[in-house]
């Protein structure tokens, strides 16, 4: 993508390597894959400060269960010897036994400490709640305890020999490119590694687990209450997603937002709750998470269906609809002004099979959509009365507010 000016490159790299590739006693795989990729890759030992830093640039990796995300940026330049780290890193996966045990220690300590952090365990209590135990995307990214015990370095290896190759990959470029020929050193840095047999993976997409639910774990105790509510929900292609991301703007997307002037405003229960429509690439969650004032969290999920049923019957207001809708607007512009937001956007909607045309017409999409169009959809979106609950801290699980949740 040729942006004039723009003279720091942004490389995009998204390998399609899902969640869905790992047997069960391998869970996290694709994740510690990911985690290695820059402690392992041949440019990280050729010196003090490896190819990539002697360049300039920068290079970050992340994984979801779409598989794992590779960003890197450099003066535009310097593209070509980049694309020749990108590449070495991508296709010499070497790992040594070392490294492996290092990464099991990070992640599997990750794990062990995620009962002692509410957020943390208050998000895969809620996704475990929400989604088909028996779909992947229940599970963490990074595994479970028990999958870290029997996880091996071989297993990872394989992984990467099966499913890693350049057919598998998609790059996205961003920056002043008028002056390179960025296809053909793409092609170059490549051709080094031989272009193996990549098995494909078909990702199961997530599916509803039924409830609603109410999940509840006393924690470790403290002032404050993890709180999170919601249900199963939409992708970016169903035709209601700009209500749905206008909705979570509404409802909480700033401390103004309704469920916040609830919460933080009159109440003076929590500091801050937000609210989000989560897009998988099928499907997706409504989620509305924060903490609360411990005692205080059968008052807080009142409240907030409170806003939510008040909203539904008696439709948003218009003049907040319209001061929500335009600051959406105005912030996509500035946003997705560099060429690492304009990377990153596209290497997410890659990961979910989506065309780049999708970005103009979304915002379009939000710049005329009417306050009766949200009121229409979001009926369809979201019943207070089916919501699932999980809860991390002090909590009554007998509280009348959630006498009609199953327990999961």
């Amino acid at each position: 993508m040729d942006v004039p000016g723009r003279l720091v490159a942004t490389i995009a790299v998204v390998i399609h390597l899902p969640t869905e590739v790992e047997e069960p006693a391998g869970e996290g795989a694709v994740a510690a894959y990911t985690a290695m990729l820059l402690g392992n890759a041949p440019h990280a030992r050729t010196g003090s400060v490896g190819e990539a830093a002697r360049i300039g640039a920068a290079i970050t990796t992340g994984c979801d269960h779409r598989g794992p995300k590779v960003i890197a940026d450099c003066p535009v330049t310097e593209v070509p010897r980049l694309l020749d780290a990108l590449a070495a890193m991508l296709m010499r996966f070497e790992p040594t036994r070392a490294s492996f045990e290092e990464c099991r220690g990070r992640l599997a300590a990750e794990r062990e400490m995620e009962p002692h952090h509410p957020a943390a365990l208050a998000n895969k209590l809620f996704s475990e709640s929400v989604l088909d135990p028996t779909n992947r995307y229940a599970r963490p990214v990074g595994g479970t305890a028990r999958s870290w015990q029997t996880l091996t370095r071989e297993t990872i290896v394989s992984l990467h020999r099966r499913h890693v190759g350049p057919q598998r990959m998609t790059m996205i470029i961003v920056g002043d490119l008028a002056s390179s020929d960025v296809e053909a050193s793409v092609r170059e840095s490549f051709a080094h590694f031989p272009r193996g047999e990549c098995a494909e993976v078909v990702d199961r997409p997530p599916a509803p687990g039924g409830g609603p639910k109410l999940s509840w774990r006393a924690g470790q105790g403290g002032e404050q209450t993890r709180l999170m509510l919601g249900c199963f929900a939409i992708d970016r292609l169903d035709p209601r997603w700009p209500s749905a991301r206008v909705a979570a703007e509404l409802f909480g997307g700033g401390p103004d937002a309704l469920v916040n002037a609830e919460l933080r405003g009159r109440l003076g229960i929590s500091y801050g709750i937000d609210v989000r429509f989560v897009p998988y690439f099928r499907g997706g969650l409504f989620v509305i998470a924060g903490s609360v004032t411990a005692g205080h969290t059968a008052q807080a999920l009142a409240a907030i269906r409170g806003v939510l049923t008040r909203t539904l019957e008696e439709g948003v207001d218009p003049v907040r609809f319209a001061r929500v809708r335009e600051r959406m607007v105005e912030a996509a512009a500035e946003t997705y002004e560099t060429t690492l937001a304009l990377a990153q956007q596209h290497a997410e909607l890659t990961s979910c099979g989506i065309e780049p045309s999708f970005i103009d017409g979304h915002l379009e999409a939000i710049r005329t959509l009417e306050p009766a169009r949200l009121d229409e959809d979001l009926r369809t979106l979201v019943d207070p009365r089916r919501l699932h609950v999980a809860v991390v801290g002090q909590f009554d699980p007998d509280a009348s507010e959630v006498a009609d949740l199953e327990r999961a």
